[in-house]
């Protein structure tokens, strides 16, 4: 199986701002394809309108790239819909033209946030046909998050931002070695950290991915 990776622009209201915005995007879907190269099927490129997309072979990774990506376009929104489950097209460099149950669990999940946005936490849903309890969890587990970052400050939001796109979703740098990364005291960034219940969120998402990869990745490929 695999997972392909549906993003939207939103909130873009004249030419001369998307024309920007996606020139930006562009550079960084660039990056995301060269630092990620080892889990992605098929490059992620801009699409039709205000859309990108991508596909990937595991899943162990999902959260950090679209983190990445979220945080990276920090000032715009974007909304995520993941879709497990198999391609039926071939699969080439560029993921325009993909179809099957992937893509198809994909929009279906972009589709659901418009419908049921939660007051605009939510962002990113998953879609697959199986699994429905753990799906269910998973897609709470992002709806929660959604809501813890919500309720940041900016400080509590620009160090988890920071954080991030030094290190992704790995948890082990220790805490005076990243202070001094992100220019705080050792206090400071414990403070923020601690308020903002920084290893929670991360871990939670990161269990997702894992989740993904252990669920519909390649031990459970048809």
């Amino acid at each position: 199986m695999y997972f392909m990776i549906i993003g939207e622009l939103r909130g873009l209201e004249t030419r001369q701002q998307r024309a920007q915005v996606e020139e930006r995007l562009t550079e960084i879907l660039k990056k995301v394809n060269e630092e990620y190269g080892g889990v992605i099927a098929s490059n992620f490129t801009m699409t039709i309108g205000n859309e990108f997309q991508g596909l990937l072979h595991r899943g162990d990774k999902i959260m950090e790239i679209i983190d990445l990506l979220r945080f990276h376009m920090e000032g715009v929104e974007l909304l995520f819909g993941i879709g497990a489950g198999d391609i039926e097209t071939r699969i080439t460099k560029l993921s325009i033209g993909v179809d099957g149950p992937a893509y198809w669990n994909a929009r279906e999940a972009l589709l659901n946030i418009h419908e049921d946005n939660d007051y605009g936490n939510l962002m990113i849903r998953i879609g697959a046909e199986e699994n429905v309890s753990l799906l269910r969890m998973m897609n709470e587990t992002l709806r929660l998050c959604g809501y813890m970052e919500s309720r940041w400050r900016d400080t509590q939001r620009e160090m988890v931002h920071q954080s991030v796109l030094l290190h992704g979703h790995d948890l082990s740098v220790k805490q005076i070695d990243l202070a001094r990364e992100l220019g705080l005291s050792s206090q400071a960034l414990n403070q923020r950290i601690q308020s903002s219940g920084y290893y929670s969120y991360v871990r939670a998402r990161r269990e997702i991915s894992q989740l993904l990869e252990a669920e519909w990745g390649n031990g459970n490929r048809s």
